[in-house]
């Protein structure tokens, strides 16, 4: 509990710097570019070591919570997202942003959420992993719908998901077969800390201009993730006591249909397209940021309530 509260200390400090360098110093962007996608790479290799030796190799056990990981982050969030862009954006540019974060596999912060909440491993780990592997059928799927006439290479997104999801999944299980994992461990938290700050840093440098030019767009933009977030929080909250669900099994629900990988999808769009599309991923990324404080507030609360009980 305690290496989880300090591991959010440091991811909270890590993001709010990464958004004021981003403001204040965005000449370092054309740098950060070049960096996103092995920053990218190294922070999903490492937070895959998380999961246990043997992990993917029985398939069947995971299947249960796998197919609901996939459900909530893809069929009710990801389906919110792409039918609220369509009717309500108008700027192709963010339209697009907004199809790329309703692809995305859910925020690897759910693996800090859930130990702070007391989730099962298992529990969280088998949806997280099952959302990933849905992504790599996902994304290329809602890209051919979406965007095929839209991308000069449609193939590029295979290869960037290929790259981004598969690879790191592949790299983690080398590691931690042949035992390197136990040499990374030590600095592990660190290398986080700096690719993370490359990623936030050049989707924040990226926007930077279109910021200082708020549209209707962006409002709309940012009521989504509003309610993508909180809203959806307390909804799912609510019918996890109206069905007299146990706190576990909401928060589990709760947390894989609440947020996205916001650093993925601001990458992708940097690598494949342009600096609008980038946007919206960094809005999300600031309301995901404040929500994910506020849920583990209230899982601290709770905690210290059922202590005192």
């Amino acid at each position: 509990m305690v290496l989880s509260t300090n591991l959010f200390y440091r991811s909270n400090l890590i993001f709010l710097l990464a958004l004021i360098c981003g403001i204040a110093l965005p000449q370092g962007f054309v740098i950060g570019k070049t960096l996103i996608f092995p920053a990218l790479i190294i922070i999903l290799s490492i937070t895959l070591l998380r999961f246990p030796r043997g992990f993917f190799r029985h398939p069947g056990p995971l299947l249960s919570a796998s197919i609901r990981g996939n459900i909530m982050n893809y069929l009710v969030l990801g389906n919110f997202i792409i039918l609220t862009s369509i009717f309500l954006i108008q700027k192709q540019e963010f339209w697009i942003g907004m199809i790329l974060i309703a692809a995305m596999p859910p925020s690897l912060d759910i693996i800090l959420l859930g130990n702070l909440s007391r989730i099962e491993n298992n529990s969280v780990f088998t949806s997280l992993a099952g959302a990933y592997l849905g992504a790599l059928l996902i994304i290329p799927l809602i890209g051919l719908g979406f965007l095929k006439y839209i991308i000069p290479n449609y193939w590029n997104i295979i290869v960037i998901v290929l790259g981004l999801i598969l690879l790191p999944l592949i790299l983690s299980r080398l590691v931690i077969d042949k035992g390197w994992d136990k040499i990374i461990e030590p600095s592990k938290e660190t290398i986080i800390d700096y690719c993370y700050f490359v990623v936030f840093y050049t989707i924040t440098a990226s926007g930077r201009n279109l910021l200082m030019r708020w549209s209707s767009d962006l409002f709309v933009i940012a009521f989504i993730a509003l309610v993508s977030t909180f809203i959806f929080s307390f909804t799912i909250r609510k019918i996890g006591l109206y069905f007299h669900s146990n706190e576990n099994k909401i928060n589990s629900f709760l947390l894989m249909g609440t947020m996205k990988d916001c650093g993925l999808a601001g990458g992708i769009a940097l690598i494949l397209f342009s600096r609008e599309v980038a946007l919206p991923s960094l809005i999300f990324a600031v309301f995901t940021f404040i929500h994910i404080n506020w849920l583990k507030y209230k899982m601290s609360h709770i905690d210290k309530v059922a202590n005192i009980n």
